[in-house]
């Protein structure tokens, strides 16, 4: 593409204010429980941070704003207070920072739609359209949710779990003892952050019963740490899980709301299982129990009565020296009383099965994923995942108990990236499709079991003059995919994006490699590009991604290598990536940098600090340096424990790599970047990584962002934060 001379470059200033370049493009689309409409969350026009609600009628195609994200939260109806340290931490361990209305439920009758929105609890009636708040006045919750009718509300407060009538307001507290170390109904840290387990409670599908969790800290030894912000320091006690050391201790209980008792379930294998995950089938609480170790997870059906415990089936990942690990999902379906679903890579990748009367029975085979179940009933399932190319994901149907295991029916037939929705009776689909080159649209599937679907469009993101992305279009570089061998004859995909404007330098391009290179991530996708590559592209700079071994979405043999030793194959592979720049005619090779996030950051560090000769310059944000300060869960899954595994967490941490570097060799060449209030990745990680620096005399900059969390999402940190990097590049590169 050639870019003209009105072109405009894209800057942190304009890509982190409103209105958004990323357009208009529906956001967590649903069918309406009546099926005549679709609703979708939106992007404010007038504020680039609030979400609001519409409505999209199929019969007319026509949108409508439904209810307004600014409408909840006018001075006169806002909750009393600022957000609690419970809401906060749901936000942060969600990622969810937009502010408005960001997630919404219909109850199971489809009569009312459930807003909660700043600690407060909204329900729209949805056959007059009448809104009300129905929580208490002067009160904030959390974890808010309908119970099946949507006659009960349910939610956290202060660390008890209440119940809500919707018609009367009436409030009763189930549990009574919340507070300081102890909480009910609402995930403790490491279910939220590492196991990506948010719930704490779950209603019966007859709503007569909820199991709920109450969790107490108090094991986990307190340590402080300190928030500083602006204007204030603040110490913080923390009972964080460091790795090696106690979890907190989490029990499971069951509410009946008929005889107003509660039964305690012993839902562990072992005395230091994770409670992974909870489900009910019928009238049974179906429990997923995982070893400390994460390679056995046992699945258990827990009579909500009788408290009595049966083992239904087991995964293993191996020994220590030679296995792997379970990977979490959310993949359990029942498919009536007798029957369920579910994902398991015991044959090498995740593939879909069907369990009853205690066997096993394998549904689909080959190369591929089963990422997620849409929908399923006793003779079919609609999953999401991939069985052609790991960059793509599509729709497949998937028949049950007809044959052999094989590759499921693809019903996606566009190239790219798809999100999908089922409709309740699996006779629809509502897909949310991106390329590179194609911005997004969204779509109806319909006439699924026929050989042809039908497909009707809903919304497409046009990139034509007025739109805010427009003026930026004639300097969009779409980026390109390709593959690279890693050194076991595995295949690495990346993505590489190459500025527009015609010929390169004479000396060519300075490169960046935007670096995650964590568990359980996947970059490179066929999707429209993020604008942040565009950012970088704009300035000048090409940019690499790649999928190393370690990261996510593939399969075990591909994950595996890493187990023991963090930061080895992972780097190993990336170099593998800019040795394939330097030979690009196209490329400087002396002007290579990388920048990463969280993981990222750390993955920066050592692609500097191990290749100090062939990365010129490195901008390391949020890094974990030392896992002996990271969690248990999430560190203990690929190192063990530091007992049992003290070399390597040694060789996984950073310091040991500054050894032998010379003043000359780091001047003006690394940017360490964090929040000053990181919950996550503590600050600790950065300040010991600064005074490792300074004792070996080894130069350095850092910006340090008072009050900021991981994310560092805030609008004025992100165009300051990519300000500063664009300056540190535009001196080193």
């Amino acid at each position: 593409m050639t870019t003209t001379p009105d072109a405009l470059v894209l800057t942190p200033l304009r890509l982190f204010s409103a209105p958004p370049l990323s357009g208009t493009l529906p956001v967590d689309p649903r069918f309406v429980p009546d099926g005549r409409a679709i609703a979708f969350l939106r992007v404010a026009d007038d504020d680039r941070e609030r979400m609001d609600l519409w409505r999209y009628e199929l019969a007319t195609g026509t949108s409508r704003l439904w209810v307004s994200g600014a409408r909840l939260v006018a001075p006169s109806e806002a909750p009393s207070g600022a957000a609690t340290d419970a809401e906060k931490a749901e936000r942060e361990r969600r990622r969810q920072f937009s502010r408005g209305i960001t997630r919404y439920q219909f109850c199971s009758s489809g009569a009312r739609l459930l807003l909660p929105v700043d600690g407060a609890a909204y329900v729209l009636e949805l056959a007059d359209d009448l809104l009300r708040r129905v929580t208490p006045p002067g009160t904030r919750q959390t974890d808010i949710r309908f119970a099946p009718g949507g006659e009960r509300l349910s939610y956290v407060r202060d660390g008890n779990l209440y119940l809500l009538d919707v018609a009367t307001g009436s409030e009763r507290a189930l549990t009574h003892d919340g507070g300081a170390t102890v909480s009910y109904g609402i995930a403790e840290f490491i279910a939220q952050e590492e196991m990506h387990r948010f719930d704490g409670h779950w209603w019966s599908p007859d709503g007569r019963c909820i199991a709920y969790t109450r969790v107490d800290e108090s094991p986990v030894a307190p340590s402080e740490r300190y928030e500083i912000d602006a204007d204030a320091i603040r110490v913080v006690q923390q009972r964080y899980p460091y790795a090696g050391a106690a979890n907190a201790a989490v029990t499971l209980h069951v509410h009946d709301l008929d005889s107003g008792r509660t039964h305690d379930l012993a839902w562990q294998s072992a005395p230091d299982d994770y409670l992974a995950r909870v489900d009910w089938w019928g009238t049974r609480v179906v429990v997923q129990a995982q070893s400390r170790d994460q390679r056995r997870l046992d699945v258990a059906a827990i009579d909500a009565r009788t408290g009595s415990r049966e083992v239904l089936l087991s995964e293993s990942a191996g020994t220590a020296s030679t296995g792997h690990w379970i990977n979490l999902h959310d993949n359990l379906r029942p498919l009536d009383d007798h029957a369920l679903l579910w994902t398991s890579e015991r044959d090498g990748h995740a593939h879909l099965y069907r369990f009853s009367n205690g066997s096993l029975e394998q549904l689909t085979a080959g190369e591929g994923r089963i990422s997620r179940i849409l929908w399923a009933d006793p003779r079919q399932a609609l999953v999401l995942g991939w069985f052609d190319d790991p960059t793509e994901q599509h729709v497949y149907s998937v028949t049950i108990g007809s044959g052999p295991p094989g590759r499921p029916t693809r019903l996606t037939a566009a190239p790219g990236w798809h999100e999908v929705v089922a409709s309740p009776d699996g006779t629809r689909l509502l897909d949310r499709h991106t390329a590179l080159d194609s911005p997004g649209s969204l779509g109806v599937i319909e006439r699924l079991r026929d050989t042809d679907p039908v497909r009707h469009a809903i919304a497409a993101e046009r990139i034509e003059p007025g739109h805010p992305y427009h003026p930026f279009l004639a300097r969009h570089a779409t980026p390109r995919l390709g593959t690279l061998a890693a050194e076991d004859g595995q295949r690495l995909y990346f993505r590489l994006t190459r500025p527009t404007g015609g010929q390169p330098p004479s000396n060519g391009y300075p490169v960046i490699v935007n670096v995650y290179g964590g568990p359980g991530v996947q970059r490179v996708r066929n999707e429209w590009s993020p604008l942040l590559l565009q950012l970088l592209a704009g300035h000048g700079y090409a940019v690499l991604e790649l999928d190393n071994r370690g990261s996510g979405y593939r399969c075990p043999r591909f994950e595996a290598p890493i187990r023991g030793l963090l930061g080895d194959v992972e780097v190993r592979d990336q170099l593998r990536g800019v040795e394939f720049l330097q030979s690009l005619d196209w490329v400087d090779p002396t002007r290579i940098g990388v920048m990463g996030h969280s993981y990222g950051g750390y993955m920066a560090l050592l692609c500097l600090l191990k290749a100090p000769g062939i990365v010129r310059a490195a901008v390391a944000t949020a890094p974990v340096t030392d896992w002996t300060l990271y969690d248990t869960h999430y560190t203990e899954r690929y190192l063990g424990t530091p007992a049992d595994n003290a070399a390597g967490y040694a060789a996984s941490s950073v310091e040991p790599y500054l050894d032998g570097l010379d003043l000359d060799g780091l001047a003006g060449r690394l940017l360490l970047v964090h929040g000053m209030a990181d919950d996550n990745v503590l600050y600790t990680h950065s300040t010991r990584l600064y005074r490792a620096l300074q004792r070996r005399l080894l130069p350095f900059e850092m910006m340090a962002y008072p009050g900021a969390k991981h994310a560092l999402q805030e609008p004025d940190v992100s165009i300051h934060r990519f300000n500063l990097i664009l300056d540190f590049f535009g001196r080193t590169l």
